[in-house]
Formats: structure tokens, C-alpha cells, sequence
């Protein structure tokens, strides 16, 4: 062998031994970067699903079956099947809705929403009357409420002023169209019939809000209309989004009953978007942990027989705990100090919800 070969030899032997090593070094460190990632997901206290699946099944080794089977549905879905939000630029009656997510990019009229640090899920329970969690539900980046809940003003102290998305139901989309009415263009907002003044008025709290639609595309037409309506002559602008997917089909899916309420459906998707997850009104209780008795909703003076109701709460809230257990939400009543955080739980044993 001459000079010239023995060099080049050396030459690449070194190299081999080179890349040999980096690759090891590569590994080794993509190794424990996972390792510590799995180790966080699995310990951080408020945690969505929105880590890489890698992460989520690597978590998921040591938790409950009925937590892998909420990880499993949640896989189907993404942020762009769970919403599409319209921009502002495009009036109601051009928007055009499909369930096709590959038609979404040519239509070009939509966007969804990016990865969220910390979201607030605000249900209407009576529980949250005097719960002085305004300001921890105002802090959250975003907040999610439903069916036009009012917020703010005599509100503000127990659920906030903030809204940044909140859902509307089927009586409500009906509603807006139907109060869409030529003889209530000129009009003062108190001069319309009882039911649309306490629409507009719900919707006067929700200007530049986005309205979303999660149930149904029948539904779609009625609220456009409404949107349209008030936009021109009530002077009021909210946001129009809507679900390709079916949420509350793939949550009763998931939990294994026929009608999913809206709160169980949010919670769900916004695992898609959220990475912390707080839930605030869930309680599907008719007395608070003082056997004091509640109202329905916080904003009205309705009681409910939780035993009659289609939805099956009870269901629904021993799974919200299962999560809460995983550490995947956090549940909360009460901001003011009135029971201890957990006292609720204590409902189920004494057999008050069902």
C-alpha cells in the first residue's frame, strides 16, 4: 500500500468513526428528549391532548382503560375537522360550508384555530352563582362558553367578561332567524317581541365574538341569516364557525350515550386546540355540597330533575373525573373558598345526581 492509499485510508476510516459517533450521540439525546417529554406529559396536572400521539401512548401505559379509550377516540380528530372559523371578510350569505377537509384550501374562505396555552370551558351551571371565578376564568387565553351564555356586567364576578368563542343551540339558531324580520329594521331593540329582545340582548354581549355552530348543518342557514340581519341593521358583528365533524356524535361515542351535552362536546374538542383544559358549571347536581339547593343555570331562576333529563350528566361527569384523576383537566366550582376543592365528589356517594 503507498503513502498516498494508507492517507486516505485513515482518512475515511476516521470519518466512519465520525458519523458513527454522532448518530449514537443522536439517538442517545432523541432518547432522553422523549423519555423527559413522556415523563412531563404524564405529570403536568392540566394537560389537553394536543402532544404528539408518540407522547400520548408512551403516557398512556399506566392509566385506566376507560382514559385509553377517550385517547383512542380523540385521535380521530383534529383542530380542522373539530372548527372552521370564516373570515371576516366574508359576508354570511356567501359563506360556503363543507364537511370536505380536502375542499377547505381551494374554497379558501376559513381558518382554525392555532395551539392554545390554556383554555377556560365555562358551562352554565348554577353552581358558578357566587363562585367568585371571574377573574381565574378571564385569565385563561381562551374562553369558551355556550349556547349565547351572558358574561360580564352582574355576571362578571362569578364567570367573567370574557367570551372568545361560545356555541349556539338549535332553539336559539331557529331564534335568530326567525327575528330576522323586515318589520323589526327600524325598530328599537325594545319595541320587538319578548323572545328577540332577549336574543339581541344576549348578542349585544357577544359583539366580535364567534359564534359557533357544532350541531347540525340544518341548522346553518337559520344562524347566517340571523348574523346577517343584525349585522346590517342592528349594527351588531360576531364570527361565524362551524364543525365539519359531528362533536357531539363522536362524544357519545366515546362515552357510550345517546345525547352528549354541549360542555362533554367543547371539552372534547378543544383538546384539539388547548394544551390546559379548566372546566367551570360542571356539576350535575340539583344541591350543592352544602345541600343548599341550586338553580339550573346561573343566569336564570330554572331548577331541573336531573333524573329526567335525555342527557345523562351523571355518566358524564364520573368520566370528567376519571380525566380529571389523569390529569388531563381540572374541574372547577368554586374560586371563593365556600367547600373544600374536591367536596363535590362526595355527591356521587351520597347518590344526589342521579
Amino acid at each position: 500500500m503507498t503513502g498516498l492509499d494508507y492517507m486516505k485510508f485513515c482518512f475515511f476510516l476516521c470519518l466512519c468513526l465520525i458519523v458513527m459517533y454522532l448518530s449514537a450521540s443522536t439517538t442517545k439525546t432523541s432518547r432522553t428528549d422523549f423519555k423527559r417529554g413522556a415523563t412531563f406529559l404524564k405529570s403536568t396536572t392540566d394537560r389537553g391532548l394536543v402532544a404528539s400521539e408518540q407522547l400520548q401512548t408512551t403516557a398512556a401505559a399506566n392509566i385506566s382503560s376507560k382514559t385509553k379509550e377517550f385517547i383512542e377516540a380523540r385521535k380521530m380528530l383534529t383542530t380542522e375537522m373539530i372548527i372552521q372559523i370564516f373570515r371576516p371578510e366574508i359576508p354570511p350569505r356567501k359563506m360556503r360550508i363543507t364537511k370536505s377537509l380536502t375542499a377547505l384550501p381551494r374554497i379558501n374562505q376559513t381558518w382554525s384555530l392555532p395551539l392554545i396555552d390554556s383554555c377556560a370551558i365555562v358551562g352554565n351551571g348554577g353552581i358558578l352563582s357566587n363562585s367568585s371565578c371571574g377573574d381565574d376564568i378571564d385569565g385563561a387565553d381562551l374562553v369558551l362558553r355556550m349556547n349565547l351564555a351572558p358574561a360580564g356586567g352582574e355576571y362578571a364576578r362569578d364567570v367573567g367578561s370574557k367570551t372568545n368563542l361560545t356555541t349556539v343551540n338549535g332553539e336559539q339558531s331557529r331564534l335568530m332567524s326567525a327575528c330576522a324580520k323586515v318589520e323589526y329594521t327600524n325598530t328599537s331593540i325594545d319595541n320587538v317581541p319578548d323572545k328577540c329582545r332577549h336574543l339581541l340582548k344576549l348578542m349585544q354581549r357577544l359583539n366580535n365574538t364567534i359564534i359557533w355552530c357544532i350541531k347540525g348543518f340544518v341548522l346553518i342557514r337559520f344562524i347566517k341569516r340571523g348574523l346577517e340581519f343584525y349585522e346590517k341593521y342592528h349594527d351588531l358583528k360576531a364570527f361565524f364557525a362551524y364543525s365539519p365533524a359531528s362533536i357531539t356524535g363522536a362524544t357519545g361515542q366515546w362515552m357510550g350515550i345517546r345525547h352528549a351535552t354541549t360542555g362533554a362536546a367543547i371539552y372534547l374538542a378543544a383538546t384539539t386546540f388547548c394544551r390546559q383544559i379548566k372546566l367551570y358549571g360542571f356539576y350535575p347536581s340539583y344541591v350543592d355540597p352544602k345541600n343548599r339547593t341550586l338553580r339550573y343555570h346561573y343566569y336564570d331562576d330554572a331548577y331541573v330533575n336531573y333524573a329526567k333529563s335525555r342527557h345523562s350528566f351523571h355518566r358524564e361527569f364520573e368520566m370528567l373525573q376519571w380525566l380529571e384523576d389523569e390529569g388531563y383537566l381540572k374541574i372547577v366550582n368554586d374560586c371563593a373558598g365556600r367547600w373544600d376543592e374536591h367536596d363535590y365528589r362526595s355527591q356521587n356517594i351520597n347518590g344526589r345526581m342521579n
